[in-house]
């Protein structure tokens, strides 16, 4: 049974959990914030198209090239599948893996300090800029982390309760974690801790048998997800994409010292206060021994026995020496881990914030500490509530308050530059070049297209797709090998992509594939040198145009053919293509019309636009080349069904003179179109 200690209202517990709630509330409030904008980071946009691609029918890793573990990708895709492919939905599926980290946060601060370090905690997390900006994005490293952290409050259950059932749900938290992204391996550290502590008395008497079993529980829950995934999927294409490709990069880009170094120190300057915290947290855990060690020097002759080493860690210590070697540990995954990206050190926010936590706890929480709990007794336990002494006593007056007080003013000199980075982040939107390229990628391709190029994101927002083999092309992809001049090439001959988009400073480290890009596209839109969209593909020669004929218009211009890319449905557009060619430059800009006409031959809708959408006027149109036009006819949805004739021309805008066709009239019949 759990003893309560301190004892405080239910009135003021419930305070406490009121304004903790309202915390949250406003945390989830201001990262709510310009959901749908252009995001910060290159990676998001693979993930979103990869989830994506998986809701369109191409299975991760048998179809879809996908680096990422299965869990995060396909919760977002189970998200898209609900919401719709859009931005918004993707990171609403993320935002709350936030809620669950501060939630397990502060219930193990609250377990340490009570309310003083549970409120520290969430506030610690809530204005971190880490999590700020990767709790709002599709990235898999708040989720991951969130059911790390979930791990270890489960294993502290554990403890309490002596029940197998706590063991392998710890396991299981961690094993989601791992399929989640294999980046807190390290939180078995502690863990393992927490299972050799509660079973300290079989292991000081050899009786190593009693922790292997209740490690064995614990791996239970841990193999269970790992096994589902390899049950799931092909087995070869997850060891290729996860395995072998992260062994590709670390041969590409080893690291060094000072690299590493580098990343810690961008990881300290913005978060400087924190460390300050968990100094001063580990200051006041080592200052409270004494006073313990004294009083239970003294207890012995009443009790008879000694306060020995392995009870001091169980009593007041626990926490404190949980936490810090949590935080070690991290700290040596992240020197070994490369290559190293900031994203990568929100892991350690978590074992930062629960040392802050207990000097906050120290130094400002006489009145606000809340309820403590004694573990349930166990003969070899030796468990004790934190700020309790091993015979049960309150630890007090041995942490001077003014030194705390102090730490936590210093560290408060970091809020302003964290506050000023997350609102910065909150206050981005679409706009610009950005918002420019979107229309322009809508207008010159088809929604059912394939589009090519370094920047996914951008492609995603533009409700297109890139090829499902592409995988990401990032520079570290590109580093190690997996992405070359020739595979870009071949994916895009292979999907006839119409669009090549140029945008994250990738392309470029892939010269070859650039130069063909340039050769083989008709046209492109210039923002700067490092913001580029090609577009108006050139066909093979051998290639063949859908329902080709040759009708001439006019003097030089002949329409080649044309696909109808679904459809029709009344209350949506029918999206077509037409390939057109010009046997001599042209020095005028005609206007393409699209009719569809009903029975009678009224008209029943149309489309009137230059050739895509006017990204692509006639008068730039190389003599001989074969153009291929997008449109996208709307249907009205009171468009009776029924059999339609689909017809088109060009026309000048000034006169609204149509060109003749060479049997005279001024239009070219297409096909017949039912409307369903």
């Amino acid at each position: 049974m759990s003893e309560r200690i301190n004892p405080k209202s239910k009135i003021q517990n419930l305070k406490y959990l009121a304004l903790w709630l309202l915390i949250l509330i406003l945390a989830f409030a201001w990262r709510a914030q310009n959901l749908d904008a252009f995001g910060l980071s290159n990676d998001e946009g693979a993930h979103v198209m990869w989830a994506k691609l998986a809701m369109d029918g191409y299975p991760l890793y048998s179809q879809t090239y996908a680096v990422q573990l299965p869990l995060f990708l396909e919760t977002v895709a189970l998200a898209f599948r609900l919401a719709g492919p859009a931005l918004q939905a993707g990171r609403w599926a993320i935002l709350p893996s936030f809620g669950l980290l501060a939630l397990a946060l502060s219930w193990l601060a609250y377990r340490s300090g009570g309310w003083a370090a549970a409120l520290t905690a969430l506030l610690l997390i809530t204005l971190s800029p880490l999590s700020f900006t990767f709790s709002r994005l599709v990235m898999a490293e708040v989720p991951a982390t969130a059911l790390a952290v979930v791990s270890v409050a489960l294993m502290f259950g554990y403890l309490e309760q002596k029940r197998k059932i706590w063991l392998v749900a710890s396991g299981l938290a961690l094993g989601l974690s791992f399929i989640v992204k294999p980046l807190n391996p390290f939180v078995a550290a502690p863990i393992g801790l927490l299972l050799v502590i509660s079973n300290q008395k079989s292991v000081m008497g050899g009786q190593w048998s009693v922790v292997s079993g209740r490690l064995l529980w614990w791996s239970l829950g841990l193999i269970i997800p790992l096994a589902a995934v390899l049950l799931l999927y092909d087995p070869a294409a997850l060891y290729d994409q996860l395995v072998r490709f992260r062994n590709d990069l670390r041969a590409a880009i080893p690291g060094s010292t000072v690299e590493t170094w580098d990343q810690f120190k961008l990881f300290f300057n913005s978060h400087w206060g924190f460390w300050l915290l968990a100094f001063g947290g580990i200051m006041a855990a080592v200052w409270r021994v004494w006073p313990e060690k004294e009083q239970g020097s003294r207890g012995a002759g009443e009790q008879g026995r000694e306060f020995s080493p392995h009870r001091l860690i169980a009593s007041s210590l626990l926490y404190p020496f949980i936490w810090l070697v949590w935080l070690i540990a991290g700290i040596v995954m992240l020197y070994w881990h490369t290559p190293l990206f900031p994203h990568h050190f929100i892991v350690l926010l978590p074992p930062l914030i629960l040392l802050g936590a207990e000097l906050v706890s120290q130094g400002l929480g006489a009145g606000v500490q809340g309820s403590g709990f004694r573990v349930q007794g166990s003969e070899d336990s030796g468990l004790r509530p934190a700020l309790s002494l091993s015979n049960g006593s309150p630890v007090s007056g041995h942490w001077p308050p003014i030194v705390g007080v102090i730490f936590i003013i210093i560290a408060a000199f970091n809020l302003p530059a964290m506050i000023a980075a997350n609102q910065s982040t909150a206050a981005i939107v679409t706009g610009g070049r950005e918002a420019e390229a979107l229309k322009l990628l809508r207008a010159v391709s088809a929604p059912a297209d394939f589009v090519m190029g370094d920047s996914q994101l951008l492609i995603f927002m533009a409700d297109r797709r890139t090829p499902p083999p592409l995988g990401d092309v990032a520079l570290v992809a590109i580093k190690a090998g997996r992405q070359t001049s020739e595979r870009m090439i071949q994916l895009t001959e292979q999907f006839q992509v119409p669009v090549v988009v140029q945008w994250s400073l990738r392309l470029p480290w892939l010269p070859e594939y650039l130069a063909w890009v340039q050769a083989n596209y008709l046209a492109q839109r210039v923002w700067d040198n490092d913001h580029i969209i090609y577009f108006g593909r050139r066909l093979a020669p051998d290639e063949t145009i859908p329902n080709e004929r040759q009708v001439r218009l006019g003097n030089s211009l002949m329409l080649r053919g044309y696909q109808i890319e679904d459809k029709a449905k009344a209350g949506s557009a029918l999206n077509l293509k037409v390939y057109w060619q010009t046997d001599t430059a042209l020095t005028e800009d005609y206007t393409i019309f699209t009719q569809l006409l009903n029975s009678q031959g009224a008209l029943a809708t149309s489309w009137d636009s230059q050739p895509l959408s006017g990204y692509f006027p006639t008068s730039q149109w190389p003599a001989g080349e074969i153009v291929t036009d997008m449109v996208q006819l709307p249907l009205p949805a009171d468009l009776s069904p029924g059999d339609y004739t689909l017809i088109t021309g060009m026309y000048r805008l000034e006169t609204l003179e149509r060109l003749r066709a060479s049997d005279g009239s001024d239009f070219v019949t297409l096909t017949t179109v039912r409307i369903e």
